[in-house]
């Protein structure tokens, strides 16, 4: 028999099948995620506190998983006698198994909240804003922590609605990771107490040495996404300038390892990348996972914007901190420019680690404050 003859019958049935065999994977996750779940809970029916970290990274961007990692570890440090729940937002806002109504029935006037961070509070897709406002409504009392956010709402419609709901949260901390997003914010939530705070992983900074490596090349870190701005043939005049100065290797922190994978040893693969970024005299990213990886790596960034406000924004936690490492292009001939102007420096290569001295070693103490009140 012809395969190709085969597989061409065949391939108008293929993307219904595999959308069918999808969702009954991600319904059968879904069930066995609330019994994982109502197991836990049955296991800490003691007078043990709960802190419940829902919507954990469920994809293979290093960008996210590292948020987790982040999330995950100051939670184990400042929580150190709590029992951690961790829960991804698929199952969370899942009618059918019922989480919710298994979180309300579970949850104490001790227990915490903490939401994932990230590009989270938006409506682009995904069911992280959704999961917000199902968990808001059902524990409007409840202490809960928003990890930094970037937001942005295409229709004003979706912005009212989740304003209206997040605004109930009065023993929230929100956390926005940019100025523009800290604004809306405010905006949003006149009753919620929000805060102007960097992204978690930037606690990775300073926190490596690599001073003996050595170093050579530059690495463009390109996003392949709806958020992209400059395009594949522009980024390519890009490389073949930049090729007369360094060599230059292409890549991306969405690695091909499958997110549960990932998921259970974030840090191997976190470090494995940004031990990567060391090998590199200058990162060009429209990553702002990958600006943060290459500092943690000691590697000076030049910034390229996308189509929206979150890179470029986020670069302002770093100016009058790591001035000499961290630089925002305005066009790619102005990324051109900074490259070559790096590369003719002698750098150390070492920074501090400002952001998990200056502003996460803090946290629990502002939350705390918060929840006191």
């Amino acid at each position: 028999m012809n395969i190709n003859w085969v597989k061409k019958v065949l391939r108008p049935f293929y993307r219904p099948v595999m959308s069918v065999i999808r969702r009954i994977k991600k319904k059968w996750f879904i069930k066995n995620d609330v019994n994982r779940v109502k197991r836990e809970l049955a296991y800490c029916r003691t007078s043990k506190p709960k802190v419940f970290y829902l919507g954990i990274t469920a994809h293979s961007n290093l960008g996210d998983m590292g948020q987790y990692y982040c999330i995950h570890n100051w939670i184990l440090e400042n929580y150190p006698n709590y029992q951690l729940v961790e829960v991804e937002a698929d199952t969370v806002v899942d009618e059918k198994y019922g989480f919710i109504d298994l979180l309300k029935q579970n949850f104490a006037c001790d227990d915490i909240i903490v939401f994932q961070s990230g590009y989270t509070t938006q409506d682009l897709g995904g069911v992280h804003d959704l999961m917000h406002r199902k968990v808001i409504e059902a524990l409007p009392e409840a202490c809960i922590l928003m990890m930094p956010q970037t937001i942005f709402f295409k229709y004003e419609e979706n912005r009212l609605r989740s304003a209206r709901i997040y605004n109930q949260a009065y023993n929230m901390l929100f956390l926005a990771r940019d100025s523009v997003s800290y604004n809306t914010a405010c905006d949003m939530m006149p009753d919620v107490e929000v805060r102007l705070f960097p992204d978690i992983v930037t606690t990775l900074i300073g926190m490596y040495n690599f001073n003996t490596v050595v170093r050579h090349g530059v690495n463009l870190c390109r996003r392949n996404d709806g958020e992209k701005f400059y395009s594949d043939a522009e980024l390519a005049v890009l490389i073949d300038k930049i090729k007369q100065l360094s060599p230059v290797t292409v890549g991306d922190t969405t690695i091909k390892v499958p997110f549960k994978k990932l998921r259970a040893n974030p840090r191997k693969y976190i470090e494995k990348q940004i031990r990567y970024f060391a090998q590199f005299e200058v990162v060009v990213t429209d990553r702002y996972h990958g600006t943060i990886y290459a500092l943690a790596a000691g590697t000076p960034v030049v910034i390229i914007k996308t189509n929206d406000h979150k890179v470029i924004t986020g670069a302002d936690w770093f100016k009058g901190v790591y001035d000499d490492y961290v630089y925002v292009a305005n066009n790619l001939d102005d990324a051109y420019m900074i490259v070559a102007s790096i590369l003719s420096q002698d750098l150390s290569h070492k920074l501090q680690p400002i952001f998990a001295s200056d502003y996460y070693a803090h946290l629990k103490t502002y939350f705390e404050e918060l929840i006191e009140h």
